[in-house]
């Protein structure tokens, strides 16, 4: 059986390909290195009041979080192995999701891998925004109705609404719905958010299991508020 967290990343990973057209990722800053080679064992820029590994700052694209203690970066080489091994259910979609040219800008997950269930897990991508000047609303509620076709159980736990991330007007939902690994189901919880900035938008995707001490609310809400974009 593939190990779980594959799973949930890529639970988080096909609101991105879902929520953009096609083509790769432009902004007014200069990004110097892929999405992908950015991830690594430890962030590319820290503070100075921060332990070496828990800030992700990324010069680039400008955009920096605070990874809380004791949670884990995925490497490069998880990320790509899990997006190049899922099959799903429906043709289009699958096609949709491997053609999708942006990997993760970063993935952390609470625990170390491998872990027995669902592992807690954080996803932040970049991608184009697909119509300019659609509401991220808009975007969002679009891309949950294809994950559907996934996910024939997802239903809103919170609907679609306006949000804030750093001062950015955004949107945000939260999903429920049934993993399988073989022959086991893992009930998941997921939530999403998509930040426009200029051409691009960032998404961020925190997922868990839906009960037990692993749903990670406080965690979550922790590396929310300390997602900086600069302006």
């Amino acid at each position: 059986m593939k190990r779980i967290y594959l799973f949930m990343f890529l639970a988080i990973w096909m609101f991105a390909a879902c929520s953009s057209n096609s083509g790769t990722v432009k902004s007014d800053a200069s990004i110097t290195e892929s999405p992908a080679e950015t991830q690594a064992a430890a962030p590319a820029e820290t503070s100075a009041s921060k332990s070496s590994d828990e800030v992700f700052h990324h010069t680039g694209v400008g955009f920096s979080m605070t990874k809380p203690g004791g949670w884990k970066y995925l490497s490069p080489e998880i990320v790509k192995t899990a997006s190049e091994s899922m099959k799903w259910n429906d043709a289009e979609l699958e096609k949709m999701i491997k053609n999708n040219p942006n990997a993760p800008l970063v993935v952390i997950t609470r625990y170390q891998e491998p872990y027995p269930t669902l592992n807690p897990s954080v996803a932040i991508t970049i991608v184009n925004l697909p119509v300019e000047g659609m509401r991220p609303k808009d975007i969002l509620n679009m891309s949950t109705e294809v994950l559907k076709r996934a996910y024939p159980d997802l239903a809103y736990v919170d609907e679609v609404q306006d949000a804030n991330v750093d001062g950015i007007n955004g949107a945000y939902t939260k999903i429920k719905y049934t993993m399988a690994a073989g022959d086991k189901k893992f009930p998941t919880l997921t939530r999403m958010w998509l930040v426009p900035r200029g051409k691009i938008m960032f998404t961020v995707g925190m997922s868990g299991p839906q009960e037990g001490s692993d749903v990670s609310e406080e965690s979550f809400s922790e590396i929310l508020k300390s997602i900086r974009i600069e302006k």
